[in-house]
């Protein structure tokens, strides 16, 4: 088992098996957040996979499972899955050093039932690549933190983020106003001044369209 960013430039390393700690987030949720509240999205995720990766499999469209009776919508189990997201970005952010937006730190612990968690789901464009080479469902990854940001305001609009596993992609994010992308600027000033950096970076330096692509941006 190797991890690594696989993008021809650096060399995968050793993970040193499943429990290994480079696939734990370096900022860890407290004991009762990470079991106990977050226990039910964490099990509905696992069984919502299942059915996104038969679907896809069999040829259908992934987020067909969304009109089985069962997620419909503001349902337990719909919210259960998008409470999972929701606590994958807060991770996210958390380890970026950023602040965890109330709205949604609060709907993944389930104190509240407004989701304010946007999905995509798809199929990866990576996983072909390696899928001759590490075998069916041998590959999952995540797509890091992204900030959008208006070019026009120069302020942060939301967070974003993936995580593939197998053959399915899942791309969830949040948006954000610009009062809220200000307090961000004005209140949490060493995480939007990396924001900024890697937001100048890319205008710098813009990807290509194929690695536009592979993100899903």
């Amino acid at each position: 088992m190797v991890i690594g960013k696989f993008d021809g430039k650096s060399k995968p390393r050793p993970a040193q098996g499943p429990k290994s700690s480079a696939f734990h987030f370096a900022v860890p949720l407290c004991a009762s957040c990470n079991s106990t509240r977050t226990q039910a999205p964490d099990c509905e995720f696992d069984r919502f996979h299942a059915l996104v990766s038969t679907s896809l499999a069999t040829g259908r469209t992934p987020d067909e499972v969304f009109n089985m009776r069962e997620y419909e919508i503001g349902s337990e189990p719909y919210l259960n899955v998008f409470r999972y997201f929701a606590k994958l970005l807060c991770c996210h952010v958390a380890e970026s050093g950023g602040p965890r937006p109330l709205a949604v730190s609060e709907f993944a612990l389930g104190n509240m039932d407004r989701n304010v968690v946007l999905l995509h789901i798809d199929a990866d464009p990576i996983y072909a690549a390696y899928e001759s080479s590490l075998g069916e469902n041998r590959f999952a990854g995540h797509g890091g933190l992204i900030v959008p940001v208006d070019a026009e305001t120069e302020l942060a609009t939301g967070f974003r983020s993936s995580i593939i596993l197998g053959a399915v992609r899942y791309i969830f994010f949040v948006r954000f106003d610009s009062m809220v992308g200000r307090e961000l600027r004005t209140y949490h000033h060493d995480f939007w001044l990396k924001c900024e950096a890697a937001y100048r970076d890319a205008v710098a330096n813009p990807i290509s369209e194929e690695q536009r692509y592979f993100l899903g941006v």
